[in-house]
């Protein structure tokens, strides 16, 4: 901006060396602090970022191999939950079958042994009456000799 002093104009810059000097004096900084801080600050970052970039992609990896286990887990599982329902039904089946083979035998064990009861009873009852026939005979004398109080 130009004043007006006395009539006379009056500069707020004055071009000369000193001026000149400033701004080699800032270029020659801006060189320095170009090279001494800004570079290796950008340099930094730069490192930085790729380092960020490359824990970003090892923790896509690592939660993709995660996912990955977590389904084999899974599936894994499944199938040995699958396998151990198809065993127990199998011990089960097989239970079964034995229980209903042991109530069989228990059974058959049962029926001989009340056909030997039947037969033994069957042959009591026979040798009984065979000797109840023959003293019939006998028992019937006694009586009537009671009876009629003499012998007969």
């Amino acid at each position: 901006m130009l004043g007006l002093r006395g009539g006379r104009k009056q500069k707020m810059i004055d071009l000369d060396y000193s001026l000149f000097a400033e701004l080699i004096g800032y270029l020659i900084l801006l060189v320095i602090l170009n090279g001494m801080l800004y570079k290796p600050i950008r340099k930094l970052l730069a490192e930085r970022a790729s380092r960020m970039a490359s824990i970003q992609s090892d923790v896509d990896k690592y939660e993709r191999n995660a996912e990955q286990l977590l389904k084999d887990f899974d599936t894994k599982l499944a199938e040995a939950r699958s396998t151990g329902q198809g065993a127990m039904e199998k011990l089960k089946q097989e239970a079964r079958e034995e229980e209903h083979q042991m109530t069989d035998a228990s059974n058959k064990e049962a029926d001989a042994r009340k056909q030997e009861l039947m037969a033994e009873l069957t042959s009591e009852i026979d040798g009984a009456r065979k000797d109840l026939t023959a003293k019939v005979e006998a028992f019937a004398m006694d009586i009537s000799q009671k009876l009629l109080g003499r012998a007969i």
